[in-house]
Formats: structure tokens, sequence, C-alpha cells
């Protein structure tokens, strides 16, 4: 790869792109944990049995410390999610900078994995190619499939919410999520012959999942001031942390938007 520390430098700059503000709010709402991801993992602690044995809100220290400790375990998922993430976008986006930009090339259409793969190839050899493959797949598959499951599990609560079938009826949340495991497993294919692009396909998601970014940012907010048990509310730096967060991505997409229109 080729580029320097002054490069690096440049790209840490506070300047918002011109002609590709769109790509880089796809890249926004896709980068590290996205939007998509934050909803489903309520529904992967649940399901994992995080805070199983907490049990019912009591007045008490012994459930004090019963959901702080679940809450540490959590804290624990945050962070080596971020470091994972972070590590790796980081070192993707090096690859990137380094040898497609540099050679001028750009995915588009249906060579995006093609192309991707030079990232690879043109610094460990061509050997690397399979390499590269194995792990496309195994990333592909495991984005699909736990989107699938995720997204199957926010849809059916929506149309819980909407008044479609009682909260108590579990028989008819399995029928209604299990419909739309098959939807979420049909609409990738779908629109990939209909688009036939899948770069375009990854922008229209990303910008989607940024838009999504200020709506999970100011709930998480009201969840903290107004559902929070006091007994567990975090302190001064995690609730300005919240505040600061939620608030960025709101100005982001407010930008966006005053762009766009």
């Amino acid at each position: 790869p080729t580029f320097s520390v002054s490069d690096i430098m440049d790209g840490l700059k506070f300047n918002m792109p011109g002609k590709g503000i769109a790509t880089a709010i796809a890249v926004f709402g896709i980068t590290g944990v996205g939007a998509s991801e934050l909803f489903m993992y309520p529904y992967w602690c649940t399901e994992k049995g995080y805070a199983r044995w907490t049990g019912t809100q009591e007045p008490n220290e012994a459930w004090r410390q019963r959901a702080l400790g679940w809450i540490r375990v959590m804290n624990v998922d945050i962070i080596a999610s971020m470091i994972i993430y972070s590590t790796a976008t980081i070192a993707f986006y090096f690859l990137g900078a380094g040898v497609l930009h540099a050679k001028g090339i750009v995915p588009s259409g249906n060579d995006m994995i093609v192309v991707l793969s030079r990232m690879y190839t043109e610094t460990l050899g061509e050997w690397s190619v399979w390499l590269f493959y194995i792990g496309a797949i195994a990333t592909l598959y495991g984005t699909i499939f736990a989107a699938t499951a995720g997204n199957s599990r926010v849809l059916s609560d929506i149309t819980r919410v909407a008044g479609f079938f009682d909260r108590a009826d579990y028989a008819a949340r399995i029928r209604t999520r299990n419909r739309f495991i098959w939807f979420h497993a049909l609409l990738p294919v779908t629109m990939i012959l209909v688009v036939g692009s899948p770069v375009q396909m990854v922008k229209w998601g990303g910008a989607a999942q940024a838009i999504m970014l200020p709506i999970i940012g100011i709930g998480a907010v009201y969840l903290r001031h107004q559902r929070l048990p006091k007994e567990v509310r975090p302190g001064f730096f995690p609730t300005f942390g919240l505040w600061l967060a939620a608030s960025l991505m709101s100005i982001f997409m407010v930008y966006y938007a005053f762009l766009s229109f």
C-alpha cells in the first residue's frame, strides 16, 4: 500500500466531502456496528439469557448487584466489539486507500468482490485470493444469517405493537416471525436480480441505517432518563457521552437532509 503519515493526518481533518456526501453518509451508517445491529442486540441478549436470573426489579441491594453484574457483561460485549471493528475497519480503510485509491480503482456493478480482492492479492500475492473468498463467504453468510434472524424479530414486534396480535400470544409471535424469515430470505435475492449492483445496494442500506441512528440515539436518551431504574443508572460521563453521540448523529442527519433537498 502507498500512503504516508501526511495522508492519514489529512484524512482525519473535519472536512465533509462535496459530491460524495451520500457515500459518506452510507459509510457512516454501516461502519462498525450499524443501526440494524443495535436494534438486534436486545434480542440477542434476551435469547442468550442475559439478566434472566436478575429477576423482577426489587427495592433492595441484592437485586441491584445482580442487575449491575449483567450490565458489566454487556459493557464487556460493547468494548470488545468496539476494539475488534475499529481495528478491522482501520485496516480495511488503509488497504483501500493504499491499493485501490492509489490505482484509481472503484468497485462498481457486479465486480465489487473481485475488485475488493485486489487489496489482498496486490499486497500478499495471487495465492491470497482464495483466502479472501473464503473470508468473504463466511462474512456475507454470517451477515445474512444474523440480519434475517434479527429483522424478522424486529418486524414481528412491530406488527404486535401495531395491534395485529396480542402481546401474550406467543404462538402468533413465532408464526409472524417465521413468515418474516421467509420474506427476508427472499428479499436480497429479489433485489440483486432487480438492481443488479451490490455496490448500489450497500449504499442504500448504509444510508437507511444512517437515518435510523439518530432515532436510536434519541430513544436511548429517553430510556436513560425516563425508564431506567435509578438504582442502575449510569453516572455523569456515560450520560454525557450518550447525549453527545445522539446529538452528533442528529446533526449529521440534518446536514445530510439539508444538502439533499
